[in-house]
């Protein structure tokens, strides 16, 4: 249980980061968000609900981990809306292209 927790401590902080950065790269690139800050910080809260399977032990394409990551996405979605420089179609642009380029990175090393 303690590896699986220190696995998904290190998980959330790796992959918020990542999240929260690729996220700014492609709004500021696209639509010109500068809120670097913003969006690691809503990409780390996003991963602490997205994770909460693989605390479990729960497989990424099983439903209840499907489930979390959208509603992690959802979350994400709100709390940089909340930043208020983006417009709600701008930051589910901008989520959606993340998770593209994510997906892309993952299939591409598999």
């Amino acid at each position: 249980m303690l590896a699986n927790l220190g696995h998904y401590l290190s998980s959330i902080i790796l992959e918020g980061i990542t999240f929260g950065l690729l996220f700014w790269v492609i709004t500021y690139i696209t639509v010109e968000s500068s809120s670097l800050w913003g969006a690691v910080r809503a990409a780390l809260i996003a991963e602490v609900v997205g994770n909460l399977p693989y605390l479990a032990g729960v497989p990424a394409t099983e439903p209840p981990a499907i489930l979390t990551t959208l509603i992690a996405a959802v979350i994400f979605v709100r709390l940089v809306l909340r930043v208020g420089e983006l417009t709600a179609g701008k930051a589910i642009y901008g989520t959606t292209m993340t998770y593209f380029v994510l997906v892309a990175l993952v299939t591409c090393n598999a």
